[in-house]
């Protein structure tokens, strides 16, 4: 039985130290590669994705990243790195199920929850609702693991 426990608190902890690498080299690129501006990066991933420049939200978007303001960027990254700060601490401390690591799994998965629930509701789609049941599945996870063990 805790083979299977400590299998899910890995694969948990493997997800969410992926996520952190992939905001990390996201945010790395955005640094080092597009020099923490956002127009180009915008026009970048129009292109690359052969989006219509000329579609009413994507005109929205590449006009709104031009206007941004360097604080705004810097802000914005410094958020990302904390994301990823957390999230790589939220990995290790799973990984060595540690009962902080559940603890900050628990947070800071927990707290997008409300928004993900909001978001659905206010525009559906499948990929949203997959969201929400991962998140809420892994949330759900910890605390049951968790309290199992310290009845153990």
């Amino acid at each position: 039985m805790k083979l299977q426990n400590s299998l899910g608190l890995r694969v948990i902890a493997l997800f969410e130290g992926a996520k952190a690498l992939l905001m990390l080299m996201t945010l790395l690129v955005f640094i080092f590669v597009f020099h923490l501006n956002a127009g180009a990066l915008a026009e970048a991933l129009v292109g690359e994705l052969h989006i219509n420049p000329q579609n009413h939200y994507v005109s929205m978007l590449l006009m709104l990243a031009a206007h941004f303001s360097q604080g705004e960027l810097i802000a914005a990254c410094v958020c990302a790195f904390l994301y990823v700060i957390i999230k790589l601490s939220e990995s290790i401390g799973l990984w060595h199920q540690r009962p902080w690591g559940r603890t900050l799994g628990i947070a800071s998965i927990g707290v997008l929850i409300p928004y993900e629930v909001y978001a659905l509701l206010n525009h559906y789609t499948h990929f949203k609702l997959i969201v929400l049941l991962i998140n809420t599945g892994i949330v759900v996870y910890l605390l049951m693991f968790f309290n199992r063990r310290a009845v153990h």
